[in-house]
């Protein structure tokens, strides 16, 4: 008789301990790191992930990525557009040619946008998100040989109507264009 109820509490505490163990993945988990011009762009938009790869074979979901710097004033622009859902995240800063973080404000040239347009079809107060003075965030550059760009990103960004979006995990490979 004592057994049993013994029983009964060790498996309850086997069992959580089982599920402390389990991890719960997203519907897609985010593309590893890498820097070999793979040209995609990734990251988790309030917590969901979504990824922008022009390598995709999927034909029903097209998306684009885009680098392209000036020489004359070392301006890099990274963008991806992603189709479903329908999102573009835009991060523009000045690259001094070394490796490091970079930050995400709010004034140019350090600047990231994010656009919804799961609910519009074109630009407006309630779908474009961007930094402000206290939204911010930072890119890091890990590599860059001058054709292919690869780092992480994150930030946060606001509309005008005082929504918050969250922009982590981000990540990206791309080669210029």
């Amino acid at each position: 008789m004592k057994m049993k109820k013994l029983h009964l509490p060790m498996c309850a505490v086997a069992v959580l301990l089982f599920c402390s163990f389990i991890k719960i993945k997203s519907d897609r988990d985010l593309p590893p790191l890498t820097h070999t011009g793979e040209n995609i762009m990734a990251c988790r938009v309030n917590g969901q992930v979504i990824i922008a790869s022009e390598n995709t074979s999927d034909m029903s979901n097209p998306s684009t990525v885009k680098f392209s710097s000036s020489s004359d004033n070392d301006l890099v622009y990274i963008g991806g557009v992603f189709v479903s859902p329908r999102y573009d995240i835009e991060i523009s800063f000045r690259y001094a040619d070394t490796l490091g973080v970079y930050p995400i404000l709010d004034k140019y040239p350090y600047f990231g946008y994010f656009w919804d347009y799961t609910k519009a079809i074109s630009p407006n107060d309630s779908n474009q998100f961007q930094p402000d003075r206290t939204h911010k965030g930072t890119i890091t550059v890990s590599y860059n040989d001058g054709n292919i760009i690869a780092g992480m990103f994150a930030f946060d960004a606001v509309n005008r109507k005082g929504k918050v979006v969250h922009i982590t995990d981000g990540r990206f490979d791309i080669v210029r264009h």
